[in-house]
């Protein structure tokens, strides 16, 4: 998977958590920088080449489950506002995440050696899109072997944990939606070192994020964004 699509999907990855966001003026973002310190740790993360995972056929459902959730969210700015769409987006997760629970109790979590990184990043973003996995799979991708899950995802489930718990959150992934249809910046610790760790997961620069959520048709608070010093 590219850079650039590896970034769609992360997007989509918060996008699904919010089905109630208001489209906005789109906007063009500058090209990703391939060079960048994030991209090689993403570039490292999925490359495939010569890799041989233990379970093709797990990988191929994980990767159908996959396509199922982002082809619901193919036209989500168009839709947002539609309630009868963020119904059926929501009965959606539910099936796959029930789905994913079936796989976890049989095989464990997906990791890199089991199916790949696509496979693994699959599973990563179904969780993503339902909160009573991502606790025990939080749990379980940490105590995987280094290099096993993405962590670029694992960036983003502690985050969407701590902001759950009312907590600040640590790679600047999360916005929580606002009565007004705006995108808010969660609270953040360390806003400082923001952009280093959001860098050292494959994540990147926040700029960036913001700009692509705008890209997407979202609108965002800029008054709640941090002021971030580059790495």
């Amino acid at each position: 998977m590219s850079t650039a699509s590896r970034y769609t999907v992360v997007l989509c990855a918060l996008l699904g958590s919010s089905p109630g966001a208001i489209p906005a003026q789109q906007r063009a973002c500058a090209p990703l920088d391939s060079t960048a310190a994030w991209a090689r740790v993403n570039r490292a993360w999925s490359n495939e080449s010569g890799l041989h995972w233990t379970n093709d056929s797990l990988r191929q459902v994980l990767v159908a489950l996959e396509d199922r959730d982002q082809s619901a969210r193919e036209s989500f700015g168009a839709q947002a506002t539609d309630t009868a769409y963020g119904r059926r987006l929501l009965a959606l997760d539910s099936t796959l995440a029930e789905s994913m629970r079936l796989i976890l109790d049989r095989f464990g979590l997906p990791t890199r050696a089991m199916v790949g990184a696509k496979g693994s990043d699959a599973a990563m973003l179904i969780v993503q899109h339902n909160a009573d996995l991502q606790a025990p799979v939080l749990a379980m991708a940490k105590a995987a072997p280094p290099g096993q899950i993405s962590p670029q995802a694992l960036a983003m489930l502690e985050d969407r944990l701590l902001v759950h718990e009312g907590k600040p959150q640590r790679y600047g992934t999360q916005f929580t939606l606002a009565p007004d249809g705006l995108f808010r910046f969660a609270p953040a610790a360390g806003v400082d070192r923001l952009e280093a760790r959001r860098a050292k997961a494959g994540l990147p620069p926040f700029a960036q994020y913001v700009c692509m959520m705008e890209e997407s048709g979202l609108r965002v608070d800029h008054g709640s964004l941090p002021r971030l010093r580059r790495p």
